[in-house]
């Protein structure tokens, strides 16, 4: 008897032991039934497949921010909880979190999607074009960050997921706010990960992962061809969203460029200019956005939201998020 008990309480030191080494070292991995998983602009674009991949995989409770969320009961799914929320007001956002905490719980998975872009020179673009690009596709990232991360790092449990673009690297011409809020997330994810503890430790217990997609395959990118179909390919926004659940089902750090030529983006900044004008002129990636034919039209009345007037609900980026997840006042055109 009392060589069992023994054998017992080896085996549960052994035990708690492993886990202690797994958790300081391999660190968290995403589990349906015990994380929450928040998802900014899930109502449309990837945003709307990374929640059909999470439901895919029986995830109890998924939280989605946007400004215009389902009305109608039937169009909502279930285990998905959807909050009215523009991401890029910082009051709206704080007051938002506490009432998913309440109501839903403690968010441990937080995937920062949205995003909107301007396909326009910099001196066509106006003062509210730039300065909504950089609130609505950086600043809530900071917003929602600050908001959740503190209840992460009380339960040593947390994943940030940020979605950043490959343009963040090396921005085309017409894309000058664009690709620097996208290089402004880059840096955040870099900088977040290093204040949360040396990455292969995790002595804290939040990770964080950078997601870098190519242009996704959007209606509001009609006419704008990517250099190379062959070499840059358009992603489909439901690849894209199954790569990051494979990523963080497996725990996994660092960054993820898509498709493969992401890779190689980050040489191209270390390159001499001269060497990186004749590769961007033979990608023809600077010419890519002067057949931008998307069109945004005001919504009627006040509200901020704009629309294509063609036949696109909402405003899809290059990666795929939409204007729903924010808001933007009428343009000057």
């Amino acid at each position: 008897m009392t060589g069992a008990i023994s054998i017992s309480l080896a085996f549960y030191r052994f035990n708690k032991a492993y886990r202690t080494f797994s958790n300081i070292v391999i660190g968290n991995y995403f589990d349906p039934h015990r994380d929450i998983v928040l998802i900014t602009g899930g109502c449309s674009g990837l945003g709307k497949e990374l929640v059909k991949q999470f439901l895919e995989k029986n995830t109890s409770k998924i939280v989605v921010l946007d400004i215009v969320v389902p009305s109608n009961a039937e169009d909502r799914l279930e285990n998905v909880y959807y909050y009215k929320c523009d991401v890029s007001n910082r009051k709206e956002v704080l007051k938002t979190s506490e009432i998913v905490k309440k109501e839903v719980g403690i968010v441990s998975l937080l995937i920062n999607n949205a995003g909107i872009t301007r396909g326009k020179s910099l001196i066509d673009l106006s003062f509210d074009d730039i300065e909504k690009t950089i609130q609505i596709n950086l600043m809530s990232s900071f917003y929602t960050i600050k908001a959740f991360l503190p209840d992460m790092l009380k339960i040593k449990r947390g994943y940030i997921v940020t979605i950043a673009s490959v343009l963040g690297y090396m921005s085309p011409a017409r894309l000058s706010a664009y690709g620097a809020s996208k290089s402004g997330l880059i840096a955040l994810h870099e900088s977040l990960t290093y204040e949360l503890g040396p990455p292969s430790l995790n002595p804290k217990g939040v990770k964080t992962l950078l997601i870098c997609p190519g242009q996704l395959k959007t209606r509001m990118f009609t006419g704008v061809k990517t250099p190379s179909t062959l070499l840059a390919p358009e992603l489909d926004p439901s690849h894209v969203a199954r790569n990051v659940l494979s990523a963080v089902e497996l725990g996994r750090r660092g960054e993820i460029k898509l498709p493969f030529y992401g890779n190689f983006m980050p040489i191209m900044r270390a390159v001499p200019w001269p060497l990186a004008e004749i590769i961007r002129g033979f990608s023809g990636m600077d010419e890519s956005m002067k057949k931008f034919i998307g069109r945004l039209t005001p919504k009627e009345g006040n509200s901020p939201i704009s629309r294509l007037a063609e036949d696109e609900e909402f405003i899809d980026d290059v990666n795929g998020n939409n204007l729903s997840t924010a808001v933007a006042e009428p343009q000057d055109f």
